[in-house]
């Protein structure tokens, strides 16, 4: 079984997260959910993966890691993020783009992505939140390819 410890803010990560924006603006919902599966369903695991570390006496590698990465790991979520989250489950039909575009505002936290080196345990719980939302938005709304939220 694979296990996820730190999710760092790599090159790797960070380009997906710029293909996640090329995709959700080409307003193609199949491909769009199918990128999603393979580049951002790791956020459930890691998730789960956490709960079920802890459980078990802890994360080792968050133990393992220097004082500046122990520090980022214990970073809460942003006022923005909050909103994000929130957004995300919005009952509104006419905002269903702004659910989709929320997994992207969420990890871009007002440019602050480039900034952090890895994603928190609360930046993974928010991020596996929104996600689950944005997988209903796209199989309900398989009907239409409109994403801009209008």
């Amino acid at each position: 079984m694979e296990t996820y410890n730190i999710i760092y803010y790599d090159d790797e990560f960070i380009n997906k997260f710029e293909r996640l924006k090329v995709m959700i603006e080409a307003e193609d919902r199949p491909a769009l959910y199918r990128f999603l599966l393979d580049n951002f369903d790791f956020l459930f695991k890691a998730f789960q993966d956490y709960a079920r570390q802890d459980d078990e006496g802890g994360v080792q590698a968050f133990e393992e890691a220097d004082e500046e990465i122990r520090r980022e790991l214990m970073r809460p979520l942003s006022y923005r993020q909050y909103r994000m989250i929130e957004r995300s489950f919005s009952p509104w039909e006419e905002e269903e783009g702004l659910v989709i575009w929320s997994l992207w505002d969420f990890l871009h936290d007002n440019g602050r992505i480039y900034d952090k080196k890895v994603m928190s345990p609360a930046e993974v719980s928010g991020g596996s939140l929104i996600l689950e939302e944005v997988y209903c938005c796209l199989a309900k709304g398989e009907e239409t390819n409109d994403l801009s939220g209008k």
